[in-house]
């Protein structure tokens, strides 16, 4: 009798061992897996930077267009174009020069 519990012992020992074996392969390959995926988000963090930095750039671009063009636009009114110096124009739409 004591030999049968010391096999049935041995089995489940050699169970264990095998268990523990296949959770250790488990803990390996998941440690490279999470290390790949840290690599990836790192290098989609840096991507999404990168893109925003060119966002930003362009938004500063436009920002600088929209400014400029407010700015020439504020500071000068319209003018009638003259064709002669000197030149009237009347009601009829006819230009006499002015004396």
């Amino acid at each position: 009798m004591t030999e049968a519990l010391l096999q049935k012992l041995e089995e489940k020992m050699m169970l264990l061992l095998s268990e523990v074996e296949d959770l250790r392969k488990d803990v390996q390959h998941f440690k490279a897996e999470n290390t790949a995926l840290k690599f990836e988000r790192e290098n989609h963090a840096r991507k999404l930077h990168d893109m925003l930095s060119l966002l930003d750039a362009v938004n500063v671009v436009d920002t600088a267009m929209a400014n400029a063009n407010s700015v020439s636009h504020s500071n000068f009114s319209p003018m009638k174009p003259t064709l002669v110096q000197g030149a009237v124009e009347h009601s009829d739409k006819e230009f006499v020069q002015s004396s």
